[in-house]
């Protein structure tokens, strides 16, 4: 199998992590339902990590989370580890354990954004607040986001499922 490199799908990539992350944090595409909020990054990284090396996946979601923290307040390296972890573990598990299709991207999307906001809670909100407050972040705010997130996974798994095609030969 011969993968050609093409520099306007590497430059496509760059501008759809790009936009993404600015999206999020300056909240021009501000698509929340209830509170709720979706990390598009999220979705976006898990359908690059399908198609793509677990040294690349982890190398673009260390990159994301480098971009995420310098914008976030007080994550000290949060987003990086994070999503250097999801970008590895999705690439390791639909390479080696699922099928390469929109079933098992769609599960592996759920599980890596009920991931992040569980991770998201336990390092910032558990230790601040009683446990009432704590509960109701976590199924107020939390899941819903995490299952909001993970529906986007599928423009995403089909674009890059396009991009690979174009890649090989």
């Amino acid at each position: 199998m011969n993968i050609k490199r093409h520099p306007v799908i590497f430059t496509l990539n760059i501008l759809i992590f790009f936009f993404s992350i600015l999206f999020f944090y300056t909240d021009s595409l501000n698509l929340s339902i209830k509170g709720a909020t979706m990390l598009l990054v999220i979705p976006i990284l898990t359908a690059f990590s399908v198609f793509h090396s677990p040294i690349r996946s982890a190398i673009v979601g260390l990159i994301c989370g480098i971009f995420m923290d310098a914008c976030m307040v007080g994550s000290f390296c949060f987003n990086a580890t994070v999503l250097l972890c999801i970008g590895a573990l999705v690439s390791v598990i639909s390479n080696n354990l699922f099928n390469k299709n929109v079933q098992s991207a769609t599960v592996l999307s759920l599980i890596t954004s009920s991931l992040y906001f569980i991770l998201k809670w336990l390092f910032f909100h558990t230790s601040n607040v009683n446990l009432s407050d704590n509960l109701m972040y976590l199924f107020k705010y939390a899941f819903p986001s995490a299952i909001f997130t993970a529906i986007f996974i599928f423009p995403f798994y089909y674009l890059y499922k396009h991009f690979q095609k174009l890649q090989m030969d």
